[in-house]
């Protein structure tokens, strides 16, 4: 009895310790947890009439403003407003008042839709060196192909893992690729890629995470 209940403690402290084990499955499971915190982000310009009027409709700033009609009055950025409707929709921005503004042309007042950027889309927008990035996704580890051996470098226990990654877009951004009218296809090529991973007190961790 005492043997067995010995033994059920080791099967228990075993599997207690088992995200420490340097294995393919927790490697995946590592580098997930980082791809998936990172986000795959990327500039999301709306293509835009009148631009000039209302400054450049771009994912992920404070404010995108949108124009509903030109200076004769006919309907303009249909697809683009469709696309803010649906970040409206995903709680990513939310409608604020409109605003109408003289056309530079002849005076004539243009109706602008506002869009006012949520603590939601806050979380999905990266500074970019060219302007706001949005996240629109992440990658996915589908195969870990090797790791070498856990070693001692500068007081932590490393490892090098290639992995082979695939992107995984969020529902709402391929259907925000097609309101825009873009030829959007899923890319089902996957990367190779290299990560290393170190030995924490909490189990392994991409060394990004850690910067």
């Amino acid at each position: 009895m005492y043997k067995t209940a010995f033994a059920a403690s080791a099967a228990l402290l075993l599997a207690a310790c088992s995200g420490s084990q340097p294995d393919k499955a927790v490697f995946e499971k590592a580098i997930n947890q980082y791809s998936a915190a990172q986000g795959v982000c990327m500039p999301l310009v709306l293509d835009v009439e009148n631009s000039l009027l209302t400054g450049a409709a771009v994912v992920g700033d404070p404010l995108v403003k949108i124009a509903e009609r030109d200076s004769e009055g006919r309907k303009i950025n249909e697809s683009a407003l469709k696309q803010m409707r649906l970040l409206d929709k995903e709680g990513f921005y939310k409608q604020a008042r409109a605003e109408t503004v003289p056309s530079p042309e002849n005076g004539r007042e243009i109706k602008v839709q506002v869009y006012e950027l949520t603590d939601k889309g806050k979380a999905q927008a990266r500074p970019g060196p060219d302007g706001a990035r949005f996240c629109i996704g992440s990658l996915k580890v589908e195969k870990i192909n090797w790791f070498t051996e856990p070693t001692p470098a500068d007081g932590v226990t490393v490892s090098k893992v290639s992995y082979e990654a695939r992107l995984e877009t969020a529902k709402w951004a391929e259907q925000f690729m097609r309101e825009g009218g873009s030829n959007w296809q899923h890319p089902d090529a996957t990367r190779t890629l290299v990560a290393t991973m170190v030995k924490t007190n909490d189990g392994w961790r991409d060394i990004r995470e850690l910067r």
